[in-house]
C-alpha cells in the first residue's frame, strides 16, 4: 500500500508493531520493555525488543518510541484504517493515546519502518456531575453538540481526532454525530471522553419523560477533563415532567374500523400496534406538550385508494386521554374520455405529456389549481382525489400550450363521486418557433416553453437544420419562450399572440 498524506495524519496511538510483530509478554516481561522504551525516550534513540525465533512475517515492521509517563505494553495496529474490535483492549483505560505522524516516501516491501517518537496525548473530555436527582425522576440522559472553531483550519485539526474517539468511545462518537442521548449516573460523575478538541460542547439535560433543559455550553480545553455541574432543578424548573397513556381508536371516515392497510405511527415515527377495530395503546406520553401521530395508508396495487396515503393527528394532554381520529375518506372527480378523445390527445402529446391537473373555483370566481394526491387512470378516464366540498373542473395538457379544460361540477358533503366531461377538438393551427441570426438559421438552439399554469412542465425542444422548432397547437392564453444558443445571449418573451397572428414565431438573436 502507499500512504497518502491524509491517511498518514494519524499513526492512530498504541503502537510497538505493525501486523505481524508478537503480542510482548505479560507480567515481569511486560514490566521490563517499559523500562526499556521509557530509557529510550530519556536517550532519544529507538530501542525494539528482541523477538522470540520464530519465521518472520511476510510485510514491513514499524519501530516506534512511545513518549509518556506509562509507554503501552502489547500490540497494536497503525493507522484509522487498520484498528479492530481485538486493538481496543490495547487503550490506557483513562483515555490516553500515542500519536504521531508518518508520512514516508515509500513502504517498504520488508524490513523496518522506523517511525520515530510518538507523543502521549492525554484525552481532552467532561466530566457531568448530576445533582438534584431523585429515585422517582427515573434515569436522566445527556445529549451533546459540537461547538467548531469559526477558523476552518482549526477545526479541520480538531476533526482529525475523530478516528480516536470512534474507536476509543465508540457511544461518544455516535452522540457527537446523530444526537443521541448517554446515560448519567446520579451516584458518580459520568466521563465522556475522548471528545475532539473543540472550543466548547454544549450538553442538554434530558429527564425520563423526555424533556430537555438546557443548553449548557462547556468550555474545553485540549488534554483537560472539565466539571460540568447539571442542576435538575435549574434546567428543568417546570419538573421534570409526568406521562400520560393515551388509549384511541383509529377510523375511516364513514366506517366503524381503519383504513385497509393502515399503520399508526406515534411520535419519533415508531410504530403502534393498531388492532383489527382501530384501537390502539400509546403509553409514556409527555404531559407538557402535543405529541403528534401519523396514520400511513398502504395504496393498493390498482384500482383508486380509499384515503390518503399519509395523515397526521395531535394529541394535546389534558383530562381526557382517550381520542377517536378519524381519516377522510376520498371523494372522487371522474374526467370522463372516450377511446377517441384519449387517443387524439397522446397523438399530441411528447413526454412527460399528457399531463392532468384539478382545478377548484375560490370565492373570487377564478379557478386556481388544486392539490390532489391521487390520479388513477381508468377505462373511461381519470379520477382524481378529492378532500373537501367545492366546485371542481379537470384539465387535461397535451403540452404546457395545448390545454382543454372540462366541464365543472359542485360537489357537496357526502357524496362519493361526480363526473365531468372533456373534449379535445381540433380547432387552432399549429405553431412553430424559428431562430435566426444575421438572417442565417441557427441549429441546435435550445427552445423553453411554459405556461402560465405552474403545475404543467415546460416543453424543450431543439431547432433543426432550418431553424425551427415544432410548437405544435398553442391552445393557452398566454406562451412564455426562452431561446437559448451557443455564442448568443438568452433570447425571451410572449408568443401567443404570434402564435395566433401567424403561426410563427420569429426569434432572431
Amino acid at each position: 500500500m502507499r500512504w497518502g498524506g491524509a491517511a498518514a495524519l494519524v499513526v492512530a496511538g498504541l503502537v510497538v508493531t505493525w501486523w505481524g510483530w508478537p503480542r510482548a509478554p505479560v507480567a515481569d516481561s511486560a514490566r521490563g520493555l517499559a523500562d526499556t522504551v521509557t530509557e529510550s525516550v530519556v536517550r532519544g534513540t529507538s530501542v525494539v525488543p528482541e523477538e522470540p525465533a520464530r519465521v518472520e512475517p511476510e510485510g514491513p515492521r514499524l519501530r516506534v518510541v512511545l513518549e509518556g509517563e506509562r509507554p503501552f505494553q502489547g500490540e497494536a495496529r497503525v493507522g484509522a484504517a487498520f484498528i479492530s474490535e481485538e486493538d481496543r483492549l490495547a487503550w490506557e483505560a483513562d483515555g490516553t493515546f500515542w500519536w504521531g505522524d508518518v508520512v514516508p516516501e515509500e513502504v517498504p516491501a520488508s524490513g523496518v519502518l522506523d517511525a520515530g517518537v510518538l507523543r502521549a496525548r492525554r484525552p481532552t473530555g467532561v466530566r457531568v456531575r448530576l445533582v438534584g436527582a431523585r429515585p422517582e425522576h427515573g434515569p436522566f440522559t445527556v445529549r451533546m453538540e459540537r461547538v467548531v472553531e469559526v477558523d476552518a483550519r482549526a477545526a479541520e485539526r480538531a476533526s482529525e481526532a475523530w478516528p480516536v474517539v470512534q474507536h476509543v468511545a465508540p457511544g461518544v462518537a455516535a452522540a457527537l454525530r446523530n444526537g443521541t442521548s448517554i446515560p448519567l449516573s446520579s451516584e458518580e460523575d459520568t466521563a465522556l471522553l475522548p471528545l475532539l478538541p473543540d472550543p466548547a460542547v454544549r450538553l442538554w439535560l434530558r429527564s425520563a419523560s423526555g424533556r430537555e433543559g438546557g443548553p449548557v455550553e462547556v468550555p474545553l480545553r485540549e488534554g483537560r477533563l472539565e466539571t460540568a455541574v447539571l442542576d435538575v432543578d435549574a434546567l428543568l424548573p417546570g419538573g421534570v415532567g409526568g406521562t400520560v397513556t393515551l388509549r384511541g381508536r383509529v377510523l375511516l371516515e364513514g366506517t366503524g374500523r381503519p383504513p385497509p392497510g393502515a399503520r399508526l405511527l406515534g411520535p419519533d415515527e415508531q410504530a403502534l400496534k393498531l388492532e383489527a377495530d382501530g384501537r390502539f395503546i400509546a403509553p409514556g406520553l409527555p404531559s407538557w406538550r402535543p405529541s403528534r401521530f401519523t396514520v400511513r395508508v398502504e395504496p393498493p396495487v390498482s384500482g383508486r385508494p380509499v384515503a390518503p396515503a399519509r395523515w397526521e393527528f395531535d394529541f394535546t394532554p389534558g383530562e381526557d386521554a382517550e381520542v377517536t381520529w378519524q381519516v377522510p375518506a376520498y371523494r372522487w372527480l371522474v374526467l370522463r374520455m372516450d377511446g377517441f378523445t384519449r387517443a387524439r390527445l397522446a397523438e399530441r402529446s411528447r413526454r412527460p405529456y399528457p399531463v392532468f391537473l384539478l382545478q377548484r373555483l375560490d370565492v373570487e370566481g377564478r379557478w386556481l389549481t388544486h392539490s390532489a394526491e391521487a390520479f388513477v387512470e381508468e377505462e373511461g378516464g381519470v379520477a382524481v382525489s378529492l378532500l373537501q366540498p367545492g366546485t371542481y373542473r379537470g384539465v387535461a395538457a397535451a403540452s404546457p400550450h395545448d390545454v382543454y379544460t372540462s366541464t365543472s361540477v359542485e360537489t357537496r358533503a357526502g357524496s362519493t363521486e361526480h363526473s365531468v366531461s372533456v373534449r379535445v377538438d381540433e380547432g387552432d393551427a399549429p405553431c412553430e418557433v424559428r431562430v435566426t441570426s444575421a438572417g442565417a438559421p441557427v441549429y441546435g438552439a435550445r427552445v423553453t416553453s411554459a405556461s402560465s399554469l405552474g403545475s404543467l412542465p415546460p416543453a424543450r425542444g431543439l431547432t433543426d437544420a432550418e431553424g425551427r422548432w415544432r410548437l405544435g397547437r398553442v391552445r393557452a392564453d398566454s406562451l412564455h419562450l426562452e431561446v437559448e444558443a451557443q455564442g448568443h445571449g438568452p433570447w425571451t418573451g410572449e408568443a401567443s399572440a404570434a402564435c395566433r397572428a401567424s403561426g410563427v414565431v420569429e426569434v432572431r438573436l
